[in-house]
């Protein structure tokens, strides 16, 4: 027995299970004293980021139980024309949904006058009703019928009674209508290259693009306006609680110069022109130089800003007149002239030998790169003794550049700035751009001779109305504009003639005015035009200029840019006008193509610009 004692001692039995049950208690109270630590750190974590990281998130979920936040649109400006026209504003568009709940008696009493539905719908929509049948399954709840719809069809929709009888009233149902609004052009094409359009951004959202919608986009839009309402648990409005509106603030309107009456008829010749000359473009700007009010502003091709989406090539909707940047050719001469006047270079009584029909550039200039190299008349022929008028009417390179080397070139230069060439001049339209000039310090003698007529130098064609407008007015260059008014609800701002600058004296302007005065009288221009014009006192000048090429130096062949402008009366004008044809395929030259346009667009407004006769 004494040798199986040790299978029965249960005092050492015993001690062995307490130990096992002591260690078990001991794990397992270490595990929850973890897993209550952990659930305290991850609650700690958690009301960190609540009430650190994330409290604007729960202020504003908090905030939008007990508050009412709606969003209203600001109303656009409205863009008028001088005489009040409406050129651009905001039109109401309505998205037309087809709704039906879940209620079974509502489905019962839609679905047994479905067909009538459908077919009414799709009447007043103008939409084929299987278009509105494919929308209107038997389990449809929400549908899309039509986006865009007029004022007119909206309310034809609304009242209409298709589910009701004469005792109940259920116009309407069924539709949904979601407001929005479409900017519109009620003239179409007319001014459009001034006014741009109303497009998308990459977002979607709209954007102002091109002219004053493009430049003004953010008066012309306002500011958006926000209400925020107290609620209590119902939805309902707590009347006594704080009320904060943000008010929205509508868009500023515009007031053009434009005037509908002659912006019409330009548009209409300048289409009839650029087709029968075979231009690339045409451009047509005039203005009164008195007062630097721009009267019409057009380019051909054009387009409609309510379906700006259906020109296919960008550049049509840049407005040329402002953005487009040409070696303007022989328009340069009466500023040259005049500059040769102001700075008592030559007297009036000048005049020039032209026997050669040309003129040696190494024997004018000295620089030995240029020996054998000449610049000519138009027709290569001499013209023989010309007077300054002379060298306007026959357009004569060699003497007008032989005229300007009599004038020193720091001077030239100068004078040039101050006739707005290279200089910027801020009219308001997004695409507007500025010609280069380049420095003086890099300006040779070979520089004054092709800068003397119109040629290594360039402009806009507006720079261009601005720069001769400054004969035209008496030595005065007035700042061009084409907004008169801006105003909202809070103020208004009028724009007033501004003079830029005085390049030169009443004298020297009038006296290059009556010599423009000779290309019109004495045979610078086509017979057919100076018969034409010969009741109206008109100055003007052409202009000839080659194409610049894109690729690299020197010239297109057998491409030109003609130009014109004039202004009458010549010895105290109203009306200055600029037109020029890109690339004419009829001929190379201003005379035949542009100068005829001009003429048509003259005599087509000179009664709305009340200019009257010759005595």
């Amino acid at each position: 027995m004494s040798k199986l004692s040790h299978l029965h001692s249960p005092t050492k039995s015993k001690g062995k299970k307490s130990s096992l049950f002591s260690n078990i208690q001991k794990n397992n109270y270490n595990i929850v004293i973890f897993l209550i630590t952990l659930m305290g750190v991850i609650i700690l974590a958690q009301a960190f980021r609540w009430q650190v990281l994330e409290a604007e998130k729960f202020q504003l979920m908090a905030k939008q139980q007990y508050q009412d936040n709606n969003r209203h649109t600001a109303e656009r400006g409205i863009i008028r024309a001088s005489d009040g026209t409406v050129l651009a504003v905001d039109q109401p568009i309505w998205n037309i949904y087809a709704t039906l709940s879940l209620d079974p008696r509502e489905r019962e009493l839609f679905f047994s006058k479905k067909d009538k539905f459908i077919a009414t719908v799709s009447s007043i929509l103008t939409v084929e009703n299987d278009t509105i049948a494919s929308k209107i399954t038997d389990n449809f709840v929400y549908a899309v019928l039509a986006k865009g719809v007029d004022n007119e069809k909206k309310n034809a929709l609304q009242s209409e009674n298709i589910f009701g009888t004469e005792s109940i009233d259920r116009r309407g149902f069924g539709l949904y209508f979601e407001k929005s609004v479409r900017r519109i052009y009620p003239n179409a094409e007319l001014a459009s290259h001034i006014l741009g359009f109303m497009g998308k951004d990459s977002q979607g959202k709209d954007l102002g693009q091109y002219g004053i919608e493009g430049f003004y986009f953010g008066d012309i839009t306002g500011k958006e306006g926000y209400t925020y309402e107290e609620k209590d648990s119902r939805g309902n409005t707590i009347l006594t609680a704080e009320y904060e509106p943000v008010l929205p603030r509508s868009g500023k309107d515009f007031k053009l110069t434009i005037r509908p009456s002659i912006q019409n008829k330009v548009e209409k010749y300048l289409k009839e022109g650029v087709e029968r000359t075979g231009s690339k473009s045409g451009t047509v700007i005039i203005m009164n130089p008195k007062t630097g009010e721009i009267l019409s502003m057009a380019n051909y091709p054009t387009f409609n800003p309510n379906e700006y989406w259906r020109v296919s090539d960008p550049w049509i909707f840049k407005n040329l007149a402002v953005a487009d940047v040409y070696e303007y050719g022989s328009v340069q001469k009466p500023i040259t002239v005049a500059l040769a006047l102001e700075s008592k270079s030559v007297d009036e009584n000048h005049t020039c030998n032209d026997a050669t029909g040309y003129l040696d550039l190494y024997s004018a200039t000295g620089y030995e790169d240029l020996k054998g190299r000449r610049i000519s008349t138009w027709d290569r022929l001499p013209d023989g003794v010309q007077n300054l008028a002379d060298m306007l009417k026959n357009s004569n390179n060699p003497c007008i550049a032989q005229t300007a080397l009599k004038i020193d070139s720091a001077y030239y230069y100068s004078k040039l700035k101050e006739f707005g060439i290279g200089e910027f001049i801020g009219i308001g339209l997004q695409e507007e751009t500025t010609s280069y000039l380049k420095p003086f310090s890099q300006w040779t003698r070979l520089d004054i001779i092709t800068a003397s007529y119109g040629q290594g130098i360039s402009a806009t064609p507006l720079q261009v109305l601005s720069a001769i407008s400054s004969i035209a007015n008496h030595g005065l260059r007035m700042r061009p504009y084409v907004i008169s008014e801006i105003s909202d609800e809070k103020e208004k701002i009028q724009f007033k003639p501004q003079v830029l600058s005085q390049p030169v004296s009443k004298e020297i302007a009038d006296k290059v005015a009556e010599m423009m005065s000779h290309v019109i009288e004495d045979g610078g221009i086509n017979e057919r035009e100076i018969k034409l014009l010969a009741e109206y006192y008109v100055a003007g000048k052409t202009g000839t200029a080659q194409v610049a090429k894109k690729d690299g130096p020197g010239y297109e062949e057998r491409k030109t840019i003609t130009t014109f402008v004039g202004f009458a009366p010549a010895d105290d004008a109203k009306m200055i006008m600029l037109v020029r044809l890109e690339e004419p395929k009829t001929s190379p030259y201003a005379s035949p193509t542009v100068v005829p346009l001009w003429t048509d667009i003259f005599l087509g407004i000179v009664n709305d610009l009340e200019i009257t006769k010759r005595n």
